[in-house]
């Protein structure tokens, strides 16, 4: 029996879920190769030629010419959800099944931290601290506002999305939701939806929590980022790529927008000439404020299932491409199971 081979690179925001996969692919006889990037991979022309499945991140290129170098491949699967960097109608022309990591922690963990988020900006709990820290007295002014009462917009009715929005329920706010795709009878009880302008218009909070695709990038540029209240406040968890960086950097140094938090930005990690470090009302993380150990150790178990899986000749237990599996199935019913069904 040919031995399967599991092509990886290496990210450091997924490396705990691949160091988990290449141990239990080791210890199952699974030849494992990993690389710094996907230069180094493209290089290995040799491992590419035997190639079973690859394991990347979104934060670098799966292109055509990738899987066309790997005429073997049966799957590439992202340890996190997000799968923006892959050419999906190249892996559809191919028959290769994209998997990725979509579970439930994932979702939930990212819409705890973004509901964290929209509690630190309308608190304001920055600039409570900063005065302890230096000594001012208590302000006459109070300046924190309560999310009860507010309008909050999701931009995204994803999965993230939705469970942003089953955790607002009971908060007494009102919840509105743009989204493409998104249909009245799938809404949840106290969600309405709006138009992406008039959305922006009628928040006091807006949370950006959309995939990056090319409808989406750039979307929330200056204009948009014009309709927004004075006292409004501002979330991104989805993508850097959305959002116009240096728009977003003009209307908070003005304080056209209140307050700003962002755990994700065009360039990564955050260039430390950045002017959006300058700003001091905005909270800025490294990409990693929804990441909980409780998401990497499904995301851990999920890449590992999905890996015994697709060996075994089934698809991924998150399978982001479904429209592929008639294609991918016929392609690979013949062929042998490289490990064994558990």
């Amino acid at each position: 029996m040919k031995t399967p081979v599991v092509l990886m690179v290496d990210d450091i925001q997924v490396k705990t879920a691949m160091d988990a996969a290449e141990a239990e692919c080791r210890e199952r006889q699974i030849r494992v190769e990993r690389y710094p990037d996907m230069d180094a991979l493209a290089a290995d022309s040799a491992a590419l030629q035997v190639a079973d499945m690859l394991i990347v991140s979104s934060n670098f290129p799966c292109t055509r010419a990738i899987m066309q170098a790997a005429p073997q491949l049966r799957a590439v699967i992202f340890p996190a959800s997000g799968t923006e960097t892959i050419d999906l109608a190249a892996a559809e022309d191919l028959s290769i099944v994209v998997g990725h990591g979509a579970d439930p922690e994932n979702a939930e963990s990212m819409a705890e931290a973004t509901i964290m988020f929209v509690l630190v900006l309308l608190y304001d709990l920055h600039k409570s601290e900063r005065l302890l820290r230096s000594g001012q007295p208590r302000p006459e002014k109070l300046y924190a506002r309560m999310l009860k009462g507010r309008t909050i917009g999701l931009i995204g009715f994803g999965r993230i999305g939705r469970a942003i929005a089953v955790r607002l329920q009971n908060w007494g706010a009102s919840i509105v939701a743009f989204s493409p795709n998104i249909g009245e009878k799938d809404l949840p009880p106290g969600v309405r939806t709006a138009e992406l302008d008039d959305l922006i218009r009628q928040s006091d909070v807006v949370c950006i929590v959309c995939a990056l695709t090319e409808q989406t990038r750039g979307m929330i540029d200056a204009q948009k980022l014009g309709l927004l209240k004075s006292s409004a406040v501002l979330v991104n968890v989805s993508r850097g790529a959305v959002v116009d960086e240096q728009a977003l950097y003009e209307a908070t140094k003005n304080e056209k927008i209140a307050r700003i938090a962002c755990d994700t930005f065009v360039v990564e990690p955050l260039p430390a000439n950045s002017p959006l470090r300058q700003l001091n009302n905005a909270i800025l993380t490294p990409h990693i404020v929804g990441h909980t150990r409780d998401a990497i150790d499904a995301g851990s178990r999920t890449l590992i299932e999905s890996v015994l899986r697709v060996l075994a000749g089934r698809p991924p237990t998150h399978v982001r491409n479904p429209e592929v599996m008639p294609a991918w199935q016929a392609k690979w019913e013949g062929a042998p199971r490289l490990v064994a069904s558990d």
